[in-house]
């Protein structure tokens, strides 16, 4: 996992920067969300990892309508899309680490 330069593009190919932006309040609640979850539930109260974040906010993501509703109007219903969405906002919340942002 982790976000890399040619996920990037794929995201912004199908306009996915446009959805972060948009609701940029809402992405960035979930990744705290699943920032606490993660630090208590999978890092034993350490600060977590980028990718034990994305396992928490992963199940948020697969019901969200919003993301579900722009992966149909995108054509962009895969799987990997969700993915690569969580990593995105993750970075853009977290400053590309989750180890830089909460100590």
């Amino acid at each position: 996992m982790g976000l890399t330069e040619s996920k990037i593009k794929d995201l912004h190919d199908k306009k996915f920067d446009d959805l972060y932006k948009k609701h940029k309040t809402e992405w960035d609640t979930m990744v705290d969300n699943a920032f606490e979850f993660a630090k208590k539930h999978i890092a034993g109260g350490a600060t977590p990892r980028a990718d034990d974040v994305l396992k928490a906010l992963l199940p948020m993501l697969e019901v969200n309508e919003l993301l579900r509703k722009h992966q149909e109007d995108n054509r962009a219903r895969f799987k990997r899309f969700r993915e690569y969405f969580g990593d995105y906002i993750i970075d853009q919340h977290l400053g590309g680490t989750s180890q830089e942002k909460k100590k």
